[in-house]
């Protein structure tokens, strides 16, 4: 699947006394440092590079794959920590300090905008909640992944094939290889809503991984919008060009999160009064002034999913939303049951499209797949339905589909007449079974010269 792929936040370790501003490639520009910045910065190899002191520590397992259901609903942005086939395993060190990023990033936003932050992907583990975190080890080699015009897609590509491909999800990747130093991270979404957000953890020495992910994180969310007022001539296209301490600023240095601003005139891609569009409204972030409750009751066995992380429920259950969410649900019965089918405001049968809004709930209801259907016949005569199975006599007892309608026709033999039913059915004529449980009928038929 192709990535349209934003521009990348960088920086440069210079070599030599030139000062211009050099290109790697046409999608990608470098930042010019200062040759005082340069050699400082110079002085710490990534391949050494450790991690900060962490502020927080992860405590849960790292899993292959992304854990269900998710315990915060709604589009997430899933974490993720990836290493090349040869690569050393940091993540005992890298866990904590992504968590830490991922509690320092939602503090950052929330100070910048006391309605918003990011969704992320959250496990309950002893300690509580916190990132549900994913240990992937890549098929390449460092040597095959250490040029920028391959990686991303290597990266992005390997991810997709083991299942990391949600339309509803972001994917936050911390990439531990072999890389240049002057190339900090890349981020891309599609047409689709999948997206991928990648910090190289071993390049740009000094600024902080935190800042990357941030900006990287954006990209995917969808800024910088070319019909921004300050979106960056090319080849820095894709940034806000207007402030230095913008957050998407195409260029990153040692600046720590708390001084850089989200969208710093509030006019370019986070909270404007622009048509075009504003990652304000981004279905990734938890939109705290609009949470709503979703109320699910499920009666008999089976479970229902939502298609947007953040429900699974075998038995009746209220989730927390944004307002306006888009659901479609699905259903899944327990064996040998089967979904009979939604509340009002659900057709279909085996999915239901809802949008969460206030006082809006959803019934799925399950039984089992078939109900016993037995019918007696006094006197001669004979009873068939409108479904194979029932042909009595002699053979008066059959399976048949619960809550489906089976039609009973009596037919009286020579010299006799029907007088009437008794047991589900009541009446003279034919009768409707709505098989929603067991039932047992009988046919009763007397001689014709009775009364």
């Amino acid at each position: 699947m192709a990535l349209r792929a934003a521009m990348l936040l960088l920086c440069l370790v210079v070599a030599g006394t030139g000062g211009a501003t050099s290109e790697i490639d046409s999608r990608w520009v470098v930042h010019d440092l200062t040759r005082q910045q340069a050699r400082a910065l110079a002085s710490s190899s990534p391949a050494t590079r450790a991690p900060a002191r962490t502020a927080a520590t992860w405590c849960g397992t790292p899993a292959q794959a992304d854990l269900a259901p998710n315990a915060l609903a709604g589009n997430p942005v899933h974490w993720v920590y990836a290493i090349p086939s040869d690569g050393a395993d940091r993540f005992a060190s890298y866990g904590s300090l992504m968590q830490t990023d991922a509690e320092s990033i939602d503090a950052w936003w929330r100070a910048q905008d006391p309605l918003r932050a990011p969704r992320n992907d959250l496990a309950s583990f002893s300690c509580g909640a916190q990132l549900d975190l994913t240990l992937f080890r890549l098929t390449q080699s460092g040597s095959q992944l250490s040029t920028v015009d391959a990686r991303f897609s290597a990266i992005t590509t390997s991810l997709m094939m083991r299942g990391f491909a949600s339309r509803h999800t972001k994917y936050l990747v911390y990439y531990d290889g072999p890389v240049e130093l002057d190339i900090c991270g890349q981020g891309g979404s599609n047409s689709t809503g999948l997206g991928f957000a990648v910090v190289y953890v071993q390049a740009c020495p000094g600024v902080p991984l935190n800042t990357t992910a941030a900006h990287e994180l954006l990209h995917t969310l969808g800024a910088v919008s070319s019909s921004a007022p300050h979106n960056c001539p090319e080849p820095d296209d894709g940034h806000a060009c207007d402030n230095l301490s913008d957050m998407m600023y195409p260029f990153g240095d040692q600046t720590p999160i708390d001084g850089l601003a989200l969208d710093s005139g509030r006019d370019d891609y986070y909270g404007h009064a622009g048509a075009w569009f504003d990652t304000q409204d981004s279905p990734w972030l938890v939109q705290l002034d609009r949470q709503v409750p979703f109320a699910l009751t499920v009666s008999g066995s089976g479970s229902v999913g939502a298609d947007v992380p953040g429900l699974r429920c075998s038995q009746s259950c209220t989730t927390t939303w944004s307002a306006g969410t888009a659901l479609e649900l699905s259903a899944t019965p327990a064996t040998g049951t089967k979904l009979v089918g939604w509340s009002a405001g659900c057709p279909g049968r085996s999915t239901c499209k809802v949008v969460v809004e206030p006082g809006r709930s959803v019934s799925a209801v399950f039984a089992p797949a078939t109900y016993r259907l037995a019918v007696a016949v006094t006197g001669r005569g004979s009873v068939r339905s409108s479904r194979p199975g029932i042909a009595c006599p002699p053979r008066c007892s059959s399976l048949a589909p619960s809550y489906e309608r089976i039609r009973l026709t009596p037919a009286a033999a020579k010299g006799w007449r029907f007088k009437q039913w008794s047991g589900a059915c009541r009446g003279k004529g034919v009768c409707s079974v709505p098989m929603t449980s067991p039932t047992t009928a009988r046919a009763v038929f007397v001689r014709a010269s009775s009364t």
